[in-house]
């Protein structure tokens, strides 16, 4: 009889599976509730459905499955029991037939399926839970440690040496422990998610909230107290008899928390994680005297100030003096913005004193493996690089460096060129570094590897940037050239024997817009407010404007590749100029042109008259208007493949906003400037002033 009620039941709900489960007459988005006992049962299909998950029935297990691309989880009407892929073990939870289909107590949506469940009467709706991508990293099928604990919560308030206390929110799994613990601080949030996935996979996982943010007392002033902060609450952390070992994690203001103590670890630190930060922070604020705008300005707006909106960003990052840009639009002064974008010189005394200095060196005198992460259009992307270089050869030995096509958020950041191997999850790479690490005492991929874009695949690397094999040089020529729209002239492979200018005005009160980038933070997310300045996602490779789209912008193109070429590395132009005015810039966009005749940009550069010598010395302001000079401009490094059959594109401009600001084509700190001139601009091609662009190539082995 058993046997024969389990057929019949398994054949009514197949064939309920096959049918919508919506209540008849109710409401679109609501759901029938069904009572037993204190329980609220809701329909499976239906709300699993409605989410986006694939719902089917498993004939030989009589489970109805419920899936995405993540994960699966089988509920079974015989017994009563859910059990997910990503769990060690099934549970079991309230569940009823009734019509032919499987009600479920709401709480299987919240608890498997990333699924909030509200129930009002004899009705629910449902939503997503916005946790839920997060979740899934640890979630997938392919993880390699499933939930097998229970887990606790509590949130204390710890006091630093000053008295102040922050609050600090530890995840436990149920047991004797001791537990390796994973722990990050930071300004944004409490973790919540990712400190239950832990939990629940036998780690303990510490957020603690800086001073002044969260529920944390004090008083937050950007980066400052990191370093003490930081310190004192490992230490704390070390003491903790249910602590066996600490892993540091964090990405963008979170890898600064972790980066700052990497030379004063305690004994239980034994791996770290850190994506996405530069450890010489005037790398990502300033460029030649030029300050990384979209950067620094937007992001003390939105993190310091009241005063952020897209419009205001814009004007804001225009205004003159940028020094007094707190007080006169932001409603009063903050603390640190005039002194980052106030000291231009690489070798400024500044960035190697206070926050910046134990910055700075701390890297070198860190004694644990660690995984550092940079993406391609991350604008922290330079400084990245420089931590990894910056570790000392045994440690990096014993660690990894991964560099992907991403912005600042993990974003694809060169979708039109295609792909399906780019994809990064520093959720489910932290973990897996640490598990190996500290519960397997193994450390796993070592080295650096690089995406290679254009290939879709990833190239394991002694070195970054990577030392090219090869290189191809272009000369730029006054020959117009044929089948490119727009207006451009030919980038030739021969060095023209007669000298030829060009000549542009570069009005700073009209900036070139850029229109995609690698040191871009802002200007992707935040919609403007009555499209009263342009904006599209600029971090990233993108369509741009047809060949010369500008008075002042010069355009040279070369002839169709003949096969696929690998650009690897630093990509150079050698620019022969002279201007009317004392000090200026002169900015390029490198781009590969597709069979349609649209450019993409793959790296952009930028150099100034003050700093043509060498952008990490001090400026040097000897400039003689008139006078023709050499400007080498380098782009930061990238691994990127050419198609074959499509061209070359370069762009001379003088500006590039607002992945950098303005230059006035006035001499001196730019911060400090009051107002603009207008500059002309000659640009020289052939003969002894031979301006060219070179591209260093790689050989694959495919």
């Amino acid at each position: 009889m058993k046997k024969w009620m389990s057929a019949l039941l398994a054949g009514a709900l197949a064939l309920s599976l096959a049918t919508p489960a919506l209540a008849t007459g109710a409401p679109a988005g609501t759901y029938p509730v069904l009572t037993a006992g204190e329980t609220k049962l809701v329909p499976l299909r239906a709300i699993s459905e409605s989410m986006g998950f694939t719902v089917g029935w498993d004939q030989a297990t009589g489970c109805a499955t419920v899936s995405n691309d993540v994960y699966t989880v089988q509920v079974n009407p015989n017994n009563g029991t859910v059990q997910a892929s990503y769990a060690e073990k099934a549970a079991t939870v309230p569940m009823q037939v009734q019509d032919s289909r499987i009600y479920v107590d709401e709480a299987v949506f919240s608890r498997y399926l990333d699924t909030v469940v509200t129930v009002e009467g004899s009705s629910a709706t449902a939503e997503a839970d916005p946790s839920g991508a997060t979740r899934n990293s640890l979630r997938s099928n392919t993880a390699g440690v499933k939930e097998s604990y229970a887990f606790t919560k509590e949130t204390i308030m710890l006091p630093m040496d000053d008295g102040v206390k922050l609050e600090t929110i530890i995840w436990k799994p149920v047991g004797d422990g001791p537990w390796p613990t994973a722990f990050t601080r930071g300004p944004y949030g409490t973790g919540d998610a990712i400190g239950e996935e832990y939990a629940k996979r036998g780690f303990a996982y510490v957020y603690q909230n800086c001073r002044g943010k969260g529920n944390s007392e004090g008083e937050y002033v950007a980066n400052v107290d990191e370093r003490r902060d930081g310190l004192a609450s490992l230490n704390w952390l070390n003491e903790q008899d249910w602590v066996e070992s600490i892993g540091m994690h964090g990405h963008s203001y979170l890898a600064l928390t972790t980066w700052i103590v990497g030379d004063v670890l305690p004994e239980k630190v034994e791996a770290l994680h850190v994506q996405c930060y530069g450890v010489l922070r005037n790398l990502s604020v300033s460029h030649s005297g030029l300050v990384a705008i979209d950067n620094i300005c937007a992001w003390t707006m939105q993190n310091c100030t009241d005063a952020f909106t897209y419009d205001n960003y814009i004007e804001s990052s225009q205004y003159l003096p940028q020094i007094k840009v707190d007080e006169d639009k932001w409603g009063g002064h903050v603390d640190g913005y005039a002194d980052w974008v106030n000291h231009p010189n690489f070798t400024d005394d500044y960035w190697n004193e206070g926050v910046w200095g134990d910055l700075k060196n701390a890297i070198g005198k860190i004694d644990v493996p660690i995984t550092v992460v940079g993406g391609y259009w991350d604008h922290h992307f330079e400084g990245t690089m420089e931590g990894w270089n910056m570790l000392n050869d045994e440690i990096k030995e014993n660690s990894h460096f991964v560099l992907g096509p991403w912005n600042h958020s993990f974003g694809y950041a060169s979708t039109w060129k295609g792909g399906e191997n780019y994809g990064y999850d520093r959720v489910t790479d932290t973990y897996d570094w640490f598990y190996s690490i500290m519960v397997k005492d193994k450390v796993p991929t070592t080295g650096v590897d690089a995406y290679v874009v254009g290939e879709d695949e990833w190239v394991h690397l002694d070195s970054f940037p990577v030392e090219s094999d090869g290189s191809m040089t272009y000369y730029m020529t006054k020959d117009k050239i044929d089948g490119v729209t727009g207006t451009a002239y030919a980038l030739s492979t021969e060095k023209p024997s007669a000298e030829d200018t060009f000549q542009y005005v570069y009005d700073p009160s009209d900036p070139k817009w850029a229109e995609g980038g690698e040191c871009f933070l802002t200007s992707s997310r935040e919609g403007n407010e009555d499209g009263k300045y342009p904006m599209h996602d600029l971090r990233g490779s993108h369509a741009l404007s047809p060949a010369g789209y500008r008075d002042d912008v010069i355009s040279f193109v070369s002839e169709p590749m003949a096969q696929d070429t690998t650009l690897a590395g630093n990509l150079v132009a050698n620019l022969f100029v002279s201007t009317d005015v004392e000090d200026t810039a002169f900015t390029y966009t490198i781009s590969e042109v597709d069979a349609d005749g649209v450019a993409h940009n793959i790296r952009n550069g930028l150099l100034t008259l003050a700093y043509r010598n060498n952008r990490y010395a001090p400026a040097v302001n000897d400039y003689k208007p008139g006078t023709v000079v050499e400007m080498e401009i380098e782009s930061l490094p990238i691994v990127w493949t050419v198609s074959a059959g499509n061209r070359i594109r370069i762009d001379i401009s003088s500006s590039n906003f607002p992945e950098f600001s303005n230059h006035t084509n006035t001499v001196g700190n730019w911060a400090e400037q009051t107002e603009y001139k207008v500059a002309n601009q000659t640009i020289y091609v052939g003969g002894t002033h031979a301006s060219s662009v070179t591209l260093p190539t790689l050989t694959l082995n495919k």
